[in-house]
């Protein structure tokens, strides 16, 4: 089973996306953050965030990633992990 690890932009692999998790209007939302092969990092937020996205944009992150590879998440100032989401594990080299 996957599991989701907590890094910074900087650690996500060259070539991969990570969860992006962010607060706007005081309300956890969800976007993606992915690190390009050139080296820039390219931020991916929908148009009109919601707390709806959440869920949503870890389902569609989780079907573009091989089977048992882990969830890479970056969280943005006042962004939270949800007690309620499985363990959030910090970054071992990966």
């Amino acid at each position: 089973m996957a599991r989701y690890i907590r890094v910074s932009p900087e650690q996500i692999p060259m070539g991969q996306t990570a969860l992006l998790l962010f607060v706007h209007h005081d309300e956890l939302c969800a976007g993606a953050i992915e690190h390009r092969p050139d080296g820039r990092l390219d931020r991916r937020v929908p148009d009109n965030p919601s707390p709806h996205d959440l869920v949503l944009g870890i389902c569609r992150l989780m079907a573009d990633l091989p089977d048992n590879a882990d969830l890479l998440v970056v969280m943005e100032p006042m962004a939270y992990w949800p007690a309620s989401f499985p363990k959030l594990h910090q970054y071992a080299k990966l």
